[in-house]
């Protein structure tokens, strides 16, 4: 594992430029906004020589108290909750920008991110869950059912991911890109993508909810009901093309 000294002039636009990646359409859309932020923060990182696996503990850590305080029913805890629930994922990127900056970048940093996400994404369910029962206008055990749904399908799809990332490893193939969009028009392309990709379902909900409260809407228990069919449907359709592929290898 490589070290180098960080640049002396370590600016806002020079993190922008040159330590972030970045792609016209972003598959996880979220990116755009938290790559917006997190500049503002890795610099703090590393002028204290924070590593880049600190960082990502420092997220999970953020988003175990985000999913802690949006599910108590006070309206200050949910505002709360939603900001360290964004922090938690601008924290997602300001990790990769540090190892970046400092040149620190180790298999156990890509283990423990791994595992941040294992962590978080069923506590923030449980945390929505929660939030849409204390408004006492759905069945709860509805509202659960589709929570355990939703967040089993999220975590299939992230095995399903780790899995191809194990064989192209072992394989020794390069990742394979996808190609731009084609079947779907790119607008329906880029409304299955927020769906079925956790963090945009993640830092969009809670708003979502505290509109809902406010408003006296209810978009909250649909968004929560497309993203668990959209990332269902995406969970089911990877297994069988896995299993497609290993039955006629």
């Amino acid at each position: 594992m490589a070290t180098t000294s960080a640049p002396v002039a370590l600016t806002y636009k020079t993190i922008r430029r040159d330590y972030q990646t970045h792609c016209a359409i972003e598959p996880v859309l979220v990116d755009h906004y938290a790559k917006l932020l997190s500049p503002l923060l890795t610099p703090c990182f590393v002028r204290f020589g924070i590593i880049p696996n600190v960082v990502t503990v420092f997220m999970m850590i953020s988003g175990i108290i985000g999913a802690a305080l949006f599910a108590l029913p006070p309206l200050w805890a949910k505002v709360a909750g939603l900001v360290f629930i964004h922090l938690w994922y601008v924290l997602d990127c300001c990790d990769g920008e540090v190892a970046r900056i400092t040149r620190r970048f180790s298999r156990m940093g890509t283990e423990i991110d791994y595992t941040a996400h294992l962590v978080n994404h069923p506590l923030f369910n449980l945390a929505f869950a929660v939030s849409l029962v204390q408004l006492h206008r759905y069945s709860t055990p509805l509202i659960l059912f589709i929570a355990i749904i939703s967040i089993s399908a999220e975590l299939m799809l992230r095995n399903l991911g780790a899995l191809r990332s194990i064989l192209d490893f072992k394989s020794g193939s390069a990742p394979q890109v996808q190609e731009p969009d084609s079947v779907w028009p790119l607008a329906k392309r880029t409304v299955a993508r927020f769906l079925s990709l956790y963090p945009n379902f993640a830092l969009a909900f809670p708003v979502v909810v505290l509109a809902d409260v406010f408003f006296g809407t209810s978009f909250a228990i649909y968004s929560l009901f497309a993203q668990t069919l959209i990332s269902g449907l995406a969970a089911a359709k990877g297994y069988l093309g896995w299993v497609r592929q290993v039955l006629w290898a």
